[in-house]
């Protein structure tokens, strides 16, 4: 096959990995947490009738991006470096990996673990009124 091809073939086997909300039953949580080759947060989360994906600068506290949508494509729910094991629900993961993503992690720390395992959420949540970041329960890290 051409590249034209191989680019038609990838994009059809996308379309079929999809994610919606009704896949992810259970409270509102973190569904993964990780970081992109810019070192940015980024936090996937369901809150409300939404899944939630925001990336921002853990530092400056500046929103890269956010996104809220009931159907997602898995693949857009990853980032391009590394998720953190202690803050990637496993019904999540095991969902993502079903649709044939590979999911990078870092090496697992004990000690983030006992300090976030019960928290719902692991990093700083999109405020829409602010149009910022807001820590809730367990959202600072």
């Amino acid at each position: 096959m051409n590249l034209a091809e191989l680019d038609r073939l990838r994009g059809q086997a996308e379309q079929l990995r999809a994610v919606d909300t009704q896949d992810i039953p259970g409270p509102e949580r973190t569904l993964l947490l990780g970081y992109t080759c810019d070192r940015d947060t980024w936090h996937v989360y369901a809150r409300g009738a939404y899944l939630h994906v925001l990336v921002y600068n853990h530092v400056t506290r500046v929103v890269v991006r956010y996104e809220r949508h009931f159907h997602w494509q898995a693949a857009d729910l990853v980032p391009d470096k590394r998720v953190y094991p202690e803050s990637t629900d496993l019904e999540f993961a095991r969902l993502l990996t079903s649709h044939g993503l590979n999911l990078r992690f870092t090496s697992f720390d004990p000690a983030r673990y006992e300090r976030l395992a019960q928290k719902p959420f692991h990093g700083a949540i999109y405020d829409s009124a602010t149009r910022g970041l807001a820590n809730v329960e367990g959202g600072s890290l």
